[in-house]
């Protein structure tokens, strides 16, 4: 949130003048420019405060976070639920933060419905925009279970993936924060992730039941399927993506390996610099927001691997000045939108284990991981 000031000149070091009797114009004009900096720059500053939204069975935790420590200190109302009698049932199993940082979404699996919420710029608590978006079209087409979701770095669209009808919808999303249908597309089984490019014009879905990624191209909110799916030996797990839309990170759990791809022109994909050793079952894969590293979460080792990536062919190669431990069954990494942070839901544990990123790309762990009575599902943070 900004900050603004109201200051007078008193307040700058004219102690002993009441306001009344301010020296003329031009003896005040160093002060007023003063002024004029210290507003601008307290303006634009960042802040301080951030908030994070959990997404559990019980309803959404709210968490107001220190931007420079990661420190978590849960919000009053938490959780904020998405039940409504006789739904007593509902709950999100994903969040999206909008990019502006004025809307939460969430995916109610169980009503097969998406909440907006409001978010309060002061205290992070949500407030639901009813009624809710319940994923039914006009022409009586239905959307059953959703899950995963993505949205494009505008805030233009919302991508959800369906684990029972086994397609994805697509919203296009208004001023007000609403939401209007604009297509669907079928899958051959569950998408296990949403990945999309970072000028969301290509969506990578990993189908975990056939060991395939799916592409579409994306053009105002309709996708395209782009060739046939892409066998990957090893299973397929939720995908990094290269921030400037050359490479593809797949976790392959069978394998204990990361299989890296390379991205064409249209999207397809093709055979990339090889495979490389990962932890135990590794899951899910990301990016740091410049591209430099990828992050590997490995359910079975309870650990995270850490790469430098070679921006020129895409060769990973491990960085070993630090082991990043995790919780229990880390599932589902979220990268903070501003580079600083990691943050590793760990599902058996019932936290979320937060990492700084060093400049060579290892991770420290900030002390301030998030502690949770029930499973978290998913994460997402205000910019």
């Amino acid at each position: 949130m900004k900050k603004h000031l109201n200051i007078t000149a008193a307040q700058v070091g004219e102690e002993s003048l009441p306001y009344p009797f301010l020296p003329p114009m031009g003896a005040r004009a160093p002060v007023l420019f003063v002024i004029l900096i210290i507003g601008v720059l307290v303006g634009c500053s960042s802040p301080s405060v951030r908030f994070g939204y959990v997404a559990t069975g019980q309803g959404i935790y709210a968490f107001r976070m220190d931007s420079q420590t990661g420190a978590g200190t849960l919000v009053f109302g938490s959780p904020f639920v998405t039940a409504i009698a006789p739904n007593t049932a509902a709950s999100p199993s994903s969040v999206l933060v909008h990019p502006s940082n004025h809307f939460l979404y969430a995916a109610n699996q169980n009503t097969n419905t998406i909440s907006t919420f409001k978010i309060n710029p002061t205290t992070g608590a949500l407030t639901e925009v009813l009624p809710r978006t319940a994923l039914i079209t006009s022409s009586g087409g239905v959307g059953l279970s959703p899950g995963v979701m993505t949205m494009d770095g505008s805030g233009k669209f919302l991508f959800v993936g369906n684990q029972v009808t086994n397609d994805i919808w697509v919203y296009s999303i208004g001023s007000s924060g609403g939401l209007t249908f604009v297509s669907s597309s079928l899958l051959g089984a569950s998408p296990t992730g949403l990945t999309l490019s970072a000028s969301g014009g290509l969506l990578y879905v990993p189908v975990e039941t056939f060991s395939a990624i799916y592409v579409f191209s994306v053009s105002s909110g309709t996708l395209t399927q782009v060739g046939a799916p892409l066998i990957v030996n090893g299973g397929v797990g939720q995908l990094g993506i290269d921030p400037g839309g050359k490479l593809l990170y797949v976790p392959n759990p069978s394998l204990n390996t990361v299989t890296v791809l390379n991205i064409q022109s249209d999207g397809s994909l093709t055979a990339g610099p090889g495979l490389f050793a990962a932890g135990t079952t590794p899951v899910a894969a990301a990016t740091n927001t410049s591209g430099a590293f990828l992050y590997v979460a490995n359910s079975g080792s309870t650990n995270l691997s850490q790469f430098q990536i070679d921006s020129a062919t895409g060769v990973l190669t491990p960085i070993t000045a630090s082991v990043a431990g995790t919780g229990t069954d880390p599932e589902f990494i979220t990268v903070d939108p501003k580079g600083k942070f990691i943050f590793v839901i760990n599902v058996r544990s019932n936290t979320i284990t937060e990492f700084t990123i060093n400049k060579n790309g290892s991770l420290a762990t900030t002390g301030n991981s998030l502690q949770l009575n029930v499973v978290p599902r998913s994460f997402s943070i205000t910019r």
